[in-house]
């Protein structure tokens, strides 16, 4: 728990960079194998049915001109190793998942939101199979734009601005209702300006600055600004960033 005036109330926290989103299986470019469904003049599908691929993939849903078009569902064949079954439910163009769908991964994340030709593109919901989860914006597959991330394991979300996946700048939120505002970079405060803001409202206000020889990774050096005083907290503990943990040592 972060966010206390009492350093001995302050253990470290860890900080694990939010998983990338899963791998997005490809829907098969074969000819279907067996058509249950309309057909046109040619015999051809053409409308509603259920197309068998010969590598054990199914899509019920509309066929037009031999694409998937419109909604469906594709049905992945089952993975051995694998915690389910993957499954796109949703709607698609020129064989491509476009529009608004769900996508449940083989290792059990699921994404709901929009697609663009494929991707994951606009607003969206991924939840992570370890109980993460991410609501906000995507391009090109990847969180870009305004979104929260909520870590699970670590009890605390990133709210803020992301770019191709990674979170840029923010507030780093703790269950405690404390708070890191700044800039990030590979899933850790980076170096300039930050603000730490405790549970009680107090403030740590000043910069990350390179490691020194006796610290590992990155050292945050901060001077608190008090609105009111707190007894016994004339001088502020100092924060530090070791080894994927925020550190706290008294003065």
């Amino acid at each position: 728990r972060i966010g206390t005036e009492n350093t001995a109330d302050m253990p470290p926290k860890k900080n694990e960079p939010p998983p990338p989103a899963a791998a997005e299986p490809e829907e098969t470019e074969e000819k279907y194998g067996v058509w249950e469904g309309e057909k046109d003049k040619n015999q051809l599908p053409h409308g509603k049915g259920k197309a068998t691929y010969p590598n054990g993939d199914t899509f019920e849903g509309t066929i037009e001109h031999n694409q998937r078009e419109k909604e469906g569902v594709y049905t992945w064949k089952q993975v051995e190793g694998a915690k389910c079954v993957a499954q796109y439910k949703g709607t698609y163009e020129s064989n491509l998942k476009h529009g608004n769908g769900t996508m449940t991964y083989p290792d059990g994340g699921v994404y709901e939101g929009s697609w663009d030709h494929g991707f994951r593109q606009g607003q969206g919901t991924f939840k992570y199979p370890n109980g993460d989860s991410y609501v906000g914006s995507w391009s090109q597959g990847k969180k870009s734009g305004q979104g929260i991330y909520f870590s699970f394991a670590g009890s605390c979300w990133y709210s803020g601005v992301w770019k191709d996946g990674n979170f840029q700048e923010g507030e780093w939120l703790f269950k405690d209702r404390s708070k890191y505002i700044g800039a990030f970079r590979d899933g850790k405060p980076a170096p300039g300006d930050g603000v730490f803001v405790f549970s009680n409202g107090n403030r740590l206000k000043g910069q990350w600055v390179n490691a020194s020889s006796n610290w590992r990774g990155v050292k945050l050096r901060l001077w608190m600004q008090i609105e009111e005083h707190v007894e016994g907290s004339e001088d502020p503990p100092k924060l530090y960033w070791v080894g994927g943990e925020l550190e706290v040592q008294s003065s």
